[in-house]
């Protein structure tokens, strides 16, 4: 269940359930709208919890407290919830539910570590790193809050500006990055905490003509290419495919009366222009089967 189904990010979370369903012989299906508003989700969200051939349910949902009534609904029901991707402690939501992410409050620290010592390779020794979000949710707030801890702790000498909102639509996103470059003549590095971040600081420096050690999310093919091209520096491979995949399983077990842990902890590894090919191979099998249709609602 999602929002903003449009999104290639998306679209590579939803053939990793759809996956992981086929692996076990469920019956699965999508429940997404293109719509990028919260309340489409939660309009969507109460529907699909409401079904009754519904037996479980994995919600992309960013951790927001709106979720808390819909998720004591399905335990009503007798739905089981996975949560891909967006952390939160135990007992935040009702017991019918669990998690499956990268630990946000640890990976960002080796992310700004590296940055660091790439940055110091290449003789920065001041100015600015800025970091941008697409909106405020449990796993882009807590990566930048360590993103920037780490950042402090390793390179003291450099100024962490405050987060700023890139949002979802590309061009505004750009315009948010290029703004900040502008205001902020001394950055030297730039962190994006979503998936569309690397176009974001790609446009940015192109349009202003300024190069930075920039760093986004997720192993998509347009991210990959930046990298590859060397127009960002880096990506973290958050584990979108294995987040959805593994959702599968947690809901089959579930359902089916097995204990499973609360969190189930996965990696999210750096990616250079060095360990690129595993991700690109993992796109090969994935993107054929992704919707030609797609676009973004709110495109003008």
């Amino acid at each position: 269940m999602q929002s903003s189904a449009w999104h290639p990010v998306h679209q590579y979370t939803q053939q990793g359930f759809l996956a992981g369903c086929e692996k076990l012989g469920l019956d699965c299906e999508l429940a997404t709208t293109d719509e990028n508003t919260l309340d489409a989700l939660v309009a969507l969200a109460d529907q699909v919890v409401s079904r009754p051939d519904a037996k479980g349910v994995a919600m992309w949902f960013g951790g927001l407290p709106v979720a808390k009534p819909i998720i004591e609904k399905a335990k009503a029901n007798g739905v089981v919830v996975a949560l891909p991707h967006f952390p939160v402690p135990e007992g935040f939501f009702a017991d019918n539910a669990v998690q499956i992410a990268a630990d946000t409050s640890k990976y960002p620290d080796p992310v700004a570590q590296a940055m660091c010592d790439e940055l110091k390779k290449q003789g920065v020794t001041k100015g600015s790193v800025a970091i941008t979000e697409n909106n405020h949710n449990a796993t882009e707030d807590m990566v930048a809050k360590v993103f920037a801890e780490g950042m402090k702790k390793y390179c003291p000498e450099l100024t962490v500006l405050p987060v700023e909102l890139e949002g979802p639509e590309p061009t505004q996103a750009i315009a948010v990055a290029t703004s900040i470059i502008q205001a902020n003549p001394d950055i030297v590095a730039a962190l994006s905490t979503t998936g569309g971040g690397p176009t974001t600081w790609a446009g940015a420096q192109k349009e202003t003509g300024k190069k930075l050690l920039a760093v986004g999310m997720d192993a998509t093919r347009v991210n990959l290419d930046l990298v590859t091209n060397g127009e960002v520096w880096g990506l973290v491979a958050q584990p979108l495919y294995e987040e959805t995949f593994g959702s599968a399983e947690l809901l089959y077990k579930m359902a089916n009366g097995e204990k499973v842990p609360y969190w189930t902890v996965l990696e999210a590894p750096l990616v250079t222009k060095d360990n690129t090919q595993p991700f690109y191979d993992l796109l090969a099998q994935l993107e054929p089967k992704f919707r030609k249709d797609a676009k973004n609602p709110d495109e003008k």
